[in-house]
């Protein structure tokens, strides 16, 4: 498929959010399909819950079916669609037994003479590193409160479980000193890369030209001020992000 085309099935799904309907009888919503899949990986969800598309009036379908019936206009491949639904335990795991894992620093800064990016290109560097971040800080915040504070880690939260990016750095920012204090405070990356999440809410463009090095270089330094103890699986979750985002910031500074 065409950029032009992958730019306009992005932008659609963007619009197509879905409710789903808690144990509790309420409605929750509206949410993206990305966050519905990673929650439901990350066993936040009930598989029989019922769910609904924003264009739907009834709850005629669960989680589990919208996630598979819908991934194809959300560009997942079709033998993908297995992993969706397939659960995972990484993001459930307590703090016993931690093993340090180093992640490799950032490379040195460098001089480097930045070259025009397309509109386009920026903003699919951008949904990656937003998916990414995403994905592996909520792993990051859970880890650290399980590790520090046991079974009552829910009641340090603002917020609780299943959260968006937006919702995950604001809990990171409030908890930051009591769960890392080892570690560099990064309020300024996280402010930068708050305002990015609220922005990708508000549909609106992440970032551009300047901003967008901005955001891919506080989502590296961010990463890497990370704690280096967590279990091994998590810690790999984190390696894994952080290659994902440098590589997006070299792309980004080249």
């Amino acid at each position: 498929a065409s950029r032009r085309a992958r730019a306009s099935r992005r932008a659609r799904a963007r619009t197509m959010m879905y409710h789903y309907v808690d144990p509790q009888g309420r409605e929750q919503g509206p949410f993206a399909y990305a966050h519905l899949a990673k929650w439901f990986k990350a066993g936040y969800l009930r598989p029989n819950l019922g769910c609904r598309r924003q264009d739907e009036t009834t709850y005629a379908r669960t989680v589990t079916q919208a996630l598979l019936e819908d991934g194809a206009m959300h560009g997942v491949p079709e033998h993908m669609l297995g992993e969706v639904v397939r659960p995972t335990t990484a993001a459930r795991t307590g703090g016993g037994g931690a093993t340090t894992v180093n992640v490799p620093p950032p490379p040195a800064t460098t001089a480097t003479t930045s070259v025009g990016r397309s509109e386009e290109d920026v903003a699919e560097c951008m949904e990656r590193l937003m998916m990414v971040l995403d994905h592996v800080l909520a792993i990051v915040l859970e880890g650290g409160l399980r590790a520090e504070f046991g079974e009552v880690w829910m009641d340090m939260l603002h917020t609780p479980p299943p959260w968006t990016l937006e919702t995950t750095l604001r809990e990171l920012k409030a908890n930051w000193g009591s769960l890392f204090s080892t570690q560099p405070r990064r309020m300024r990356e996280i402010e930068v890369l708050l305002d990015a999440a609220i922005r990708q809410r508000k549909n609106q463009p992440i970032a551009a030209g300047g901003l967008a090095r901005d955001v891919s270089s506080a989502a590296v330094a961010l990463l890497n001020a990370c704690p280096k103890t967590f279990p091994p699986e998590v810690i790999e979750h984190l390696r894994v992000a952080w290659e994902e985002c440098e590589k997006i910031r070299a792309h980004l500074h080249a």
